[in-house]
């Protein structure tokens, strides 16, 4: 979220053959940035941040035009913890 193009962010826990699972992150960006950031240009910032340990750093980010929420405005985690499983991406 420090990220200065980042508007919002998500992590849902993806399945890992190494270390069981691993982070995979669902971004949405700010419309001055949408059309040149990408996710490797996240992970690339992540990885040279001193603050962020470097198993805290996902190595699949996402870019969504918006996250899922509910009615009242929270994060709907369990629709991204389907799409990250490769889920049908309908959101109701």
């Amino acid at each position: 979220m420090t990220h200065p193009d980042i508007l919002e962010a998500a992590c849902v826990a993806v399945a890992d053959s190494h270390w069981g699972e691993r982070p995979k992150a669902f971004i949405t960006v700010k419309t001055s940035a949408s059309k040149s950031l990408t996710g490797e240009d996240i992970i690339v910032w992540a990885k040279e941040n001193p603050a962020i340990s470097r198993f805290m750093v996902p190595r699949e980010i996402e870019i969504l035009d918006e996250l899922p929420k509910t009615s009242t405005g929270k994060l709907r985690k369990n629709v991204l913890r389907d799409w990250a499983k490769g889920g049908k991406r309908e959101v109701e």
